[in-house]
């Protein structure tokens, strides 16, 4: 049976206290996941043994641009001037393959055909309140919204305490809890150099898509030099665009130009969400944001 699991792991060099300490996190990641190919009971075994496929990821990318390095999107967007953030992914990128090489002939096992990506990290990021692997943070303050059922002991704890409660009509026996959040990015003071997922063009992003994989996917050598052997998996990316801003024929020209330049993206039209009764984040204004924390 061809295939495989999804052996991937996210590495956080945001809190890294060290450019050293966040390499070594990235060798730790390689080898703990080398482990799960070599010690995983697969349906897929005979496949796994064969390609050893494992994905190093990172997310919280753009808090550590901005926190090592001092630069906020469209510096990073610029690869002359935010040189140095790149080359250190590369060297990221450099120390798994070598670690993987290393921990496989250790192991006696084949060199994983693939070892760097960067997958969606919804999951992982909201834990620390980060911008989700290669994604710009999608908004600034918002409402998270959880739904609880009605009967549920917490949801009159919750409406005691102040939070905003909205019983939903489209989903009988269901009630919504509102929690404040503003993501970690924003008490960064970066003030107007933040730059949101709707903020950014097209074109910006599609630029910030290939300057990963050129650094991160497939790796530099230290003279700027692409490695001899493409050892990336991909960049798990959906390019987010307003129609009322980006005509049809702007959209079709922009596909046609820079599709083929990166190996794989996702193009997501922005939608009206006030169209629906339940949406999980609600985008607020900081004057909202503060009032809503402030009631409870």
């Amino acid at each position: 049976m061809l295939g495989g699991y999804c052996v991937i792991a996210d590495v956080v060099p945001y809190f890294a206290p060290s450019v050293e300490a966040a390499e070594e996190a990235f060798r730790v990641a390689a080898r703990a996941l080398i482990r799960v190919n070599t010690f995983m009971d697969s349906l897929y075994e005979r496949e796994v043994k064969r390609t050893n496929r494992i994905g190093v990821g990172m997310t919280g990318i753009h808090e550590y641009a901005w926190n090592a390095f001092g630069y906020a999107f469209r510096d990073l967007i610029d690869e002359e001037k935010s040189k140095d953030f790149w080359m250190t992914l590369a060297r990221f990128k450099r120390a798994v393959n070598d670690e993987a090489e290393k921990y496989s002939k250790f192991l006696g096992v084949n060199v994983p055909h693939t070892n760097t990506t960067i997958k969606p990290a919804g999951t992982t990021s909201k834990l620390f309140s980060l911008s989700e692997g290669a994604h710009l943070p999608a908004m600034r303050e918002y409402i998270r919204w959880v739904q609880f059922r009605n009967d549920d002991p917490l949801v009159k704890k919750y409406k005691k305490l102040g939070y905003p409660i909205k019983e939903l009509k489209s989903y009988p026996g269901t009630t919504a809890v509102g929690f404040p959040t503003q993501p970690e990015i924003c008490s960064l003071g970066m003030d107007d150099r933040l730059v949101t997922a709707s903020e950014a063009t097209p074109e910006e992003q599609f630029k910030w898509l290939m300057l990963l994989e050129k650094y991160w996917i497939v790796g530099v050598d230290e003279e700027g030099k692409p490695l001899t052997e493409d050892r990336g998996n991909q960049v798990s990316y959906t390019l987010k665009y307003d129609p009322s801003v980006v005509s049809y024929r702007k959209f079709a020209s922009m596909i046609r130009k820079y599709q083929p330049l990166v190996k794989t993206c996702s193009v997501m039209p922005k939608i009206d969400v006030t169209a629906y009764e339940y949406q999980p984040e609600e985008a607020v204004t900081i004057s909202q944001f503060t009032q809503i924390v402030n009631e409870i």
